[in-house]
């Protein structure tokens, strides 16, 4: 998939969820493409989405479990999704408290597998 096309997939998914923010960022935390709201750092967000599931990723080989597929963070107002998309990237997207997270969930890892092929 071309860079142009992988944007406009994560952007795609970002209308169909209702989202507040999507990003596709490597494991390693560098901004692969990413529709957040205007004045947010997309380096940090990047690399602490990258972190939260490095550091997941960490906690469960200490305890001889296998690397999550998934974190969700809920809050007051949001849910954060930091999914798997390969070995090298993370598709990370933030919705309202009120989003049904079983349909977000769903489209969610539905454009983490398509864009895990590219």
């Amino acid at each position: 998939m071309a860079t142009g096309n992988v944007g406009a997939v994560v952007k795609d998914l970002k209308t169909r969820i209702g989202g507040i923010a999507t990003a596709l960022v490597s494991r390693d935390g560098l901004v692969l493409y990413a529709d957040v709201p205007a004045g947010v750092y997309t380096e940090t967000f990047a690399i602490m989405c990258a972190t939260i599931l490095g550091a997941a990723a960490t906690a469960n080989t200490e305890l001889n479990r296998s690397p999550p597929e998934r974190i969700v963070i809920e809050g007051n107002d949001s849910k954060t999704l930091i999914v798997g998309s390969g070995k090298k990237a993370l598709l990370v997207a933030v919705v309202d408290q009120a989003a049904d997270l079983t349909k977000v969930l769903t489209e969610v890892v539905k454009v983490a597998e398509l864009l895990k092929a590219n």
